[in-house]
C-alpha cells in the first residue's frame, strides 16, 4: 500500500509545485503611501496590494525589501543606521486580492523613492514616491513677521475672500461656509471638500535661505545640516502662516534639488500654492547649487514694497548692497541670522 500512495503524493507534490511556478508568473504586485507628502515626525501607511490571477492557491508568498531608516517600521527594534530589511509573507487562495498595511514613521525630511521587490527571488519593479516636508516650527517666540501679522488682524480689515477667484481645493475645515462646498470632488473622493477662495491682500511676503558658507572657518557638516534643517522648519512655518491669513508669499533658497541648482517659487496664495512649496522644500538637497547674490538679484526687478525674510548663517555685512537695493524700492528687509543662538535683525 505504501508503494502505490507515495508515489502518488510525491507526484502531487510536484504537480503542485509546476502549477505554483505557473501561478507565481501571474502575481501581480503595488504598494503606495496612503498620503503623497507628511510632516517629518508624523505617521504615513506603506500600502501592498497583492493578487493571485491563477487558480493554484499559493502559500509562503514572501514580498522581500529594503527601507530606508528615515522611514522607520513601527515597532522595529534593529539597528539605527543602514538600510531596513523586512519580509511581507501572504497566503493567496486563486483569484484573490489581499491588501495590507504597514505603519511607517517619518523619522527626517526628504524625497523617498522606493523602487523594485523581490518575490520569493524574483525582482518586481513596485515603485512608490512620498515626500516628508520639514516639521514646521516658529521662528523663537515672537518674530517680527509675527507680531504685524497679528496687529494686521487686529486692526486692519484689508484682508477679503474674493468670491470669484479660484485658489484649488482642499478638506472642509470647521467654520468654512456652507456654499463653498465641492459636491463633485467630495462625491469623488467620500471626503468633505470646499472650494479654496482667494483673499484680497495689500500684504506680500518674500522668503530666502542662504546655503552658502563663506566663514573664514567653514562650519562642520553637522552644524550646518542642522542649520539648514531649522531654516526650512522656520521657512514652513512662516509660509503656512502667510497663507493662513490670506497673503501673497514666495520663497527661494539657492540649494540643489534633483536636478536643479537652486529654488525659486514667485508670490502666490492658497492652499494648492502652500503644497507645492513644501514638496520642493522635501526635495532640497543640504549644499548651496549657486551664488545667493545671484539669486536675489534676479528678483529685483519684481519686487517693491514686499516684506523680505532672509535666513543665513553669513556675516550680515556681505549681504548689505543687496539689502540696500531692496529697502530703496519700499521693501522691509529681516535677516534672520542662523546660528546656534537664533538671532534676528532689522535691516529696513
Amino acid at each position: 500500500m505504501l508503494n502505490i500512495i507515495l508515489p502518488v503524493v510525491i507526484s502531487l507534490i510536484v504537480v503542485y509545485f509546476l502549477f505554483r511556478k505557473l501561478g507565481m508568473r501571474r502575481i501581480e504586485y503595488r504598494r503606495y503611501f496612503s498620503e503623497e507628502g507628511i510632516f517629518e515626525g508624523d505617521t504615513v501607511l506603506l500600502i501592498e496590494e497583492i493578487s493571485n490571477r491563477s487558480f493554484v492557491p499559493l502559500i509562503m508568498v514572501d514580498v522581500d525589501t529594503f527601507l530606508s531608516n528615515e522611514l522607520r517600521l513601527v515597532g522595529d527594534q534593529t539597528k539605527e543606521h543602514g538600510m531596513q530589511q523586512f519580509i511581507s509573507r501572504f497566503y493567496l487562495p486563486p483569484f484573490m486580492r489581499i491588501k495590507r498595511s504597514i505603519e511607517v514613521i517619518c523619522k527626517k525630511r526628504g524625497y523617498y523613492q522606493l523602487e523594485s521587490v523581490n518575490i520569493n527571488g524574483a525582482s518586481v519593479d513596485a515603485k512608490a514616491i512620498l515626500y516628508v516636508y520639514p516639521q514646521a516650527l516658529p521662528c523663537g517666540k515672537s518674530t517680527p513677521m509675527e507680531n504685524e501679522m497679528q496687529n494686521m488682524v487686529q486692526t486692519s480689515r484689508r484682508l477679503f475672500q474674493d468670491p470669484f477667484s479660484f485658489a484649488g481645493i482642499r478638506d472642509y475645515r470647521p467654520g468654512d461656509a456652507f456654499r463653498s462646498i465641492n459636491y463633485k470632488a467630495t462625491a469623488k473622493t467620500g471626503v468633505l471638500k470646499v472650494n479654496d477662495q482667494d483673499f484680497f491682500s495689500s500684504r506680500n511676503i518674500m522668503i530666502y535661505i542662504d546655503f552658502g558658507q563663506h566663514y573664514p572657518h567653514p562650519l562642520t557638516t553637522e552644524v550646518y545640516t542642522a542649520l539648514m534643517e531649522r531654516a526650512l522648519s522656520y521657512s514652513a512655518d512662516m509660509v503656512w502662516n502667510s497663507i493662513q491669513q490670506g497673503f501673497s508669499v514666495g520663497f527661494a533658497a539657492n540649494s540643489r534639488a534633483l536636478s536643479a541648482t537652486h529654488v525659486r517659487f514667485p508670490m502666490g496664495r492658497g492652499h494648492s500654492h502652500y503644497m507645492e512649496i513644501l514638496k520642493e522644500m522635501a526635495v532640497i538637497r543640504m549644499a548651496d547649487g549657486c551664488s545667493f547674490l545671484w539669486l536675489t538679484k534676479q528678483d529685483l526687478d519684481s519686487l517693491w514694497n514686499v516684506d523680505i525674510y532672509i535666513m543665513t548663517t553669513n556675516n550680515l555685512q556681505t549681504l548689505g548692497d543687496i539689502v540696500d537695493i531692496y529697502n530703496s524700492r519700499g521693501n522691509n528687509v529681516t535677516i534672520i541670522r542662523l546660528e546656534e543662538e537664533n538671532g534676528i535683525e532689522n535691516m529696513a
